[in-house]
């Protein structure tokens, strides 16, 4: 739909998909992103304590979102691949659904940020393992796989490695 002017999307071109079938698919890929990380957060529950575990969470949580919806929402078979502005809006669109503005900003806050100690280095490195486990739950979803244990695991396994890093 176009929100300006209040009237059903149309195609821009014969060989580009429609507005609104591109908004099922961002909502499709968000709603599948959110119940992936909250079956692997399941086993976590509450235990984030501290301000370090706290980092490594909002860090992970992010960038399994962001892969996640990466995966379904292009045709990459790399996770590193560079995507065009649409496609990086998309993502962002889709990963919004799931967090608020100030979760979004502040993962990324914790990302860009000049890391000054080797403690803050080794969260972030924790934290961003989020992104490879959330382009591989999301690549066990395309195929109809079920999640295995060492996906599931992968954030009780980095919220263990940061209680270990002081």
């Amino acid at each position: 739909m176009n929100l300006d002017s209040h009237e059903a999307a149309t195609e821009f071109a014969p060989r580009v998909i429609s507005i609104a079938k591109r908004e099922q698919e961002i909502c499709k890929a968000s709603k599948a992103a959110e119940a992936a990380f909250e079956r692997i957060a399941q086993s976590v529950g509450n235990s984030v304590q501290g301000e370090l575990q706290d980092r490594v969470f909002a860090i992970f949580r992010w960038y399994f979102l962001s892969a996640y919806c990466t995966r379904l929402l292009t045709d990459a078979a790399h996770r590193l691949e560079h995507h065009t502005l649409q496609v990086s809006v998309d993502i962002y669109s889709a990963v919004k659904m799931v967090l608020s503005d100030t979760e979004i900003e502040r993962a990324m806050a914790l990302v860009s940020i000049e890391r000054t100690s080797p403690m803050l280095v080794r969260a972030n490195e924790i934290g961003s393992r989020g992104h490879t486990v959330g382009w591989v739950a999301a690549g066990l979803h395309e195929k109809g796989g079920e999640l295995p244990g060492e996906i599931q695991n992968a954030l009780t396994g980095a919220m263990a490695a940061s209680a270990r890093i002081n």
